[in-house]
């Protein structure tokens, strides 16, 4: 019988391999520890003889690789190394006259007055709205981020307002009335100020929040399934609106609990929030729990300002971790390979498949 190359070796060459094949392993774990936490879960059962095959197969990798060049299964290197960066502040606000100003341009100080409000830019980028006391004629401001922008600001009644990418509110310069009301669209977190004798109300395409005072968020993007509600604390009353803007269905929220109204329903769905998940754009980092890829990567691109192509089916991966808004994309792509899920960046566009 012939002798195989490893019964050939000598005690030598057998410390060798062994100590090559070790240190390929090492390598593999270190780049493993080096990478965001981020963890996937896959709903497929792998019975034992077929995990034992593939602890096996390892093995022979790695073998099989001191024969000749290292050759790796990922995309050309080329394709995933872009340097996408992540978003920043970027919006524009738009004044009663219909002028528009890009607040990325201005410098800190008053750069406008509209309708008794003083309009200034604070060393921290954010904006803030002051009554000056004169008499208002209930003139609206837009203020509107882009794909890859975000934004601050403080409403004249002291309310602070947090944008998503993507998003927008309409508001007044100087609240008046028996209520304070703004529009929104996309996602937006509030801190309403406290003032008893008149609501705050958010207003959507299908929802109406209504609050004396409190912390939530609204996610109401048109390419999300749910509009959703997170309270954080205080109490809000959400309705459901029809397409003819009439209330259907109402509910009354308290604090940790989410709100879902289905695109196209009326209903309102109360659970329990992950508060954290919710809110986590809004301190500088993604969250995801069993969070399917399309999901996850939707937010991805409203932050890189990408599409995304999908080649492939992806209903049964399912993401949990958190990811920094400050890395590029290249982490995001890195997440995907070390889940077995190829990811090539052409131009601003990903290309997902199996």
């Amino acid at each position: 019988m012939q002798e195989s190359g490893l019964d050939t070796m000598g005690p030598v060459e057998k410390n060798a391999l062994k100590a090559d094949i070790k240190a390929g392993l090492d390598n593999k774990i270190a780049l493993a520890a080096s990478a965001p936490r981020f963890h996937i879960w896959k709903w497929i059962r792998i019975p034992v003889a077929a995990a034992i095959l593939m602890a096996a197969a390892v093995g022979a990798y790695y073998a099989l690789q001191l024969d000749g060049p290292r050759q790796s299964s990922q995309q050309p290197a080329a394709n995933n190394t872009v340097n996408i960066p992540p978003g920043g502040n970027h919006a524009v606000l738009t004044m009663g006259d219909n002028s528009v100003v890009k607040l990325d341009e201005q410098s800190e100080g008053v750069f406008a007055r509209e309708d008794g409000a003083v309009i200034r830019k604070n060393k921290n980028g954010e904006i803030t709205y002051t009554h000056d006391g004169t008499a208002s004629t209930g003139v609206f401001n837009t203020i509107t981020t882009p794909r890859g922008g975000q934004y601050r600001l403080i409403l004249a009644d002291g309310t602070k307002v947090w944008l998503n990418a993507a998003s927008w509110l309409k508001f007044p310069a100087v609240f008046q009335g028996a209520n304070r009301s703004v529009e929104v669209y996309g996602e937006v977190y509030f801190e309403v100020a406290k003032d008893m004798k008149r609501p705050f109300v958010v207003k959507s395409r299908n929802q109406e929040v209504e609050v004396l005072g409190t912390h939530f968020n609204m996610n109401t993007y048109e390419d999300e399934p749910f509009d959703k509600t997170t309270l954080l604390e205080g109490s809000i009353k959400i309705s459901s609106l029809g397409a003819d803007g009439h209330v259907h269905a109402t509910q009354i929220l308290t604090p940790s609990q989410i709100a879902a109204i289905e695109k196209g329903s009326s209903s309102i769905r109360v659970t329990a929030a992950d508060v954290e998940e919710a809110v986590a754009w809004k301190n500088g980092y993604f969250k995801f729990h069993k969070t399917d890829l399309k999901s996850f990567m939707r937010q991805v691109s409203r932050w890189y300002n990408l599409e995304v192509v999908y080649q492939g089916n992806f209903d049964q991966d399912l993401f949990s971790g958190k990811i920094n808004r400050t890395d590029s994309v290249s982490g995001v792509l890195k997440i995907l390979q070390l889940s077995n899920i190829n990811a090539m960046i052409k131009g601003r566009t990903i290309i997902i498949s199996n």
